[in-house]
């Protein structure tokens, strides 16, 4: 039989090589894809662990609270007029005197901070805190109507806060509180705050001073300098910020609640100016002298906004637009008497601009 290749015998060497060749790139692959997954999931951890360290740091001094979530225990009627890019916040400064980890008491600055992305605005709606408005059940007066700032004391920041949605038709589910003792804190910790100052504030700003450093030394960061410059723009330290906010001698308690919205507004302004390396610091300084119902979450997404560049805009209630007057009515205390539901629409149109 002639030499040649046997019938039924087939060369596999070739075959063998090539499937072994493919099965050690499957192996590769599987090995590189082990190592890929593992080099991922090594990162998430490193990352998680850099992000609690972060929170731990930021959130150090922060104290939270958790409030009802719920619109009807917050005073949110149905139909509320409400717009997913303006988140409004209300702002407490409660005056205990007893430091700056006190949170309770009247709240006698009660501003509604909208954080307006629609329009890249951050408004401040001061409602003075003698206003007089409807509480029911609340206080102990049996017509129901007391002063606002009373609501804080009574109920605390929820309680508060029902008061003025259903006064005010708002839709206010969070907030900050700030005792006076930490506003000096604040104003150094953005390297003051630039206001117009008049001869007789300057006069008034000093003599508040002077009282801060003997009656209560707490409310106050460092030394007590007097404001020594002329009238005009003035850079205030935070205890000069904190005696300035305080004047009411010269003028009245609407002027009184314009000059803390200067005095926040500037603090906004200054903070936009600082080295994105200082905010950590900042921030944290800021976060432990607040007692807020909003997570780190919220807080870190506002804090962004807040370095962004915005303008600010400001409004007081009541205004001339709701005709107010005063009086002395539930426990014989004096109180702003206006139109509400003017009032009301008011704060809608300055707060939304195009909605009502």
């Amino acid at each position: 039989m002639a030499r040649g290749k046997r019938r039924g015998f087939e060369d596999i060497s070739s075959y063998t090589s090539n499937k072994m060749v493919k099965r050690n790139q499957k192996k590769k692959h599987h090995r590189g894809l082990k190592i890929l997954l593992g080099v991922v999931f090594s990162l998430c951890i490193l990352m998680g662990i850099l992000m609690m360290a972060a929170s731990k740091f930021l959130l150090g001094g922060l104290r939270t609270t958790e409030i009802s979530g719920r619109p009807e225990t917050l005073g949110i009627t149905s139909g509320t007029y409400t717009d997913s890019k303006i988140k409004n916040i209300l702002l407490f400064g409660v005056d205990t005197r007893g430091g700056s980890g006190a949170f309770s008491g009247n709240s006698d600055v009660i501003m509604v901070v909208s954080v307006d992305r629609r329009h890249n605005k951050i408004k401040l709606s001061s409602i003075l805190r003698d206003a007089r408005v409807y509480m029911g059940e609340l206080t102990p007066y049996g017509s129901g109507y007391d002063k606002l700032n009373g609501a804080y004391a009574y109920g605390g920041p929820e309680a508060a806060i029902r008061v003025i949605n259903e006064n005010y038709g708002l839709d206010v589910k969070d907030y900050v509180t700030v005792n006076f003792a930490a506003t000096a804190k604040i104003v150094n910790a953005v390297g003051g705050v630039e206001v117009e100052l008049t001869d007789a504030e300057i006069e008034q700003l000093n003599l508040n001073l002077t009282s801060l450093a003997s009656s209560s030394p707490e409310s106050l960061d460092g030394p007590a300098t007097p404001y020594t410059g002329s009238a005009g723009t003035a850079l205030l330290d935070g205890n000069q910020a904190v005696a300035y906010g305080r004047i009411r001698a010269i003028d009245s308690d609407n002027v009184r609640a314009e000059r803390q919205q200067a005095v926040i507004s500037s603090a906004f302004d200054r903070l936009t100016r600082l080295s994105p390396l200082q905010y950590p610091g900042v921030l944290r300084e800021l976060l432990s002298i607040c007692e807020t119902s909003l997570d780190l979450g919220e807080l870190l997404g506002l804090s962004t906004f807040a370095v962004s560049d915005f303008t600010v805009e400001r409004l007081s209630i009541p205004s001339d637009t709701e005709g107010y007057d005063f009086g002395y009515y539930e426990g014989e205390m004096w109180m702003w008497n206006y139109d509400l539901p003017t009032a009301a629409t008011h704060l809608h149109r300055f707060i939304y601009e195009d909605g009502t």
